[in-house]
């Protein structure tokens, strides 16, 4: 496959038992770093630039289409610290999960999240356990792990419980902070040995 970087204009071939069988795959130019996007399903090899956000930053994607509800998740998260990206649209949102790493993803529950969800599966083990997943305007009780677990999520959130979104919220991001700590831990002790 012929590949051409849309930031330094470099050509390149990538052998055709190296493309992944994926639509879509990203990778960086081999002479300038940038990231490159190939959509696979094009006749022309698309390329789609990723979102870029500060080095370190915490970034939250949501996919919601209760407008006012995703308007105060977005002001709780953006309170916090933390950059949003956003869109209701499936098409949009799958392929911006696929492109882009988000450190949470809070998506209303519907069969387009599930569609999304599918996207999370493929994910290795190390990159899923680094994204907190939430599911808000569920049809079960709020934080319940069983719900969670079954749905392939870190947590859930009610539809009942809309009201006090924010509350929740915080709740579920401070319980992922609790399980993925030894995670970070024991990755830092690695590093340093390493």
């Amino acid at each position: 496959m012929d590949i051409t970087c849309t930031h330094c204009k470099s050509s390149f071939v990538i052998p055709d038992d190296r493309i992944p069988e994926t639509r879509k795959f990203k990778l960086n130019c081999p002479k300038c770093r940038e990231p490159i996007v190939v959509d696979q399903e094009t006749d022309t090899d698309k390329v789609v630039a990723p979102e870029h956000f500060p080095h370190d930053a915490t970034v939250a994607f949501l996919f919601i289409k209760n407008r006012n509800l995703s308007e105060r998740i977005g002001l709780f998260l953006k309170s916090r610290g933390i950059f949003v990206s956003e869109t209701a649209l499936i098409h949009e949102a799958l392929d911006k999960v696929r492109i882009n790493y988000y450190n949470i993803l809070i998506l209303e529950e519907s069969e387009e999240a599930k569609a999304i969800l599918g996207v999370v599966r493929k994910w290795n083990g190390l990159r899923r356990r680094d994204v907190n997943i939430i599911l808000v305007e569920a049809d079960c009780k709020s934080l319940h792990a069983n719900e969670a677990f079954f749905r392939g999520v870190n947590a859930v959130v009610s539809a009942k419980d809309s009201e006090r979104i924010e509350n929740i919220l915080d709740l579920a991001m401070g319980e992922f902070k609790s399980y993925s700590e030894p995670w970070a831990v024991a990755a830092q002790r690695l590093h340093m040995k390493g």
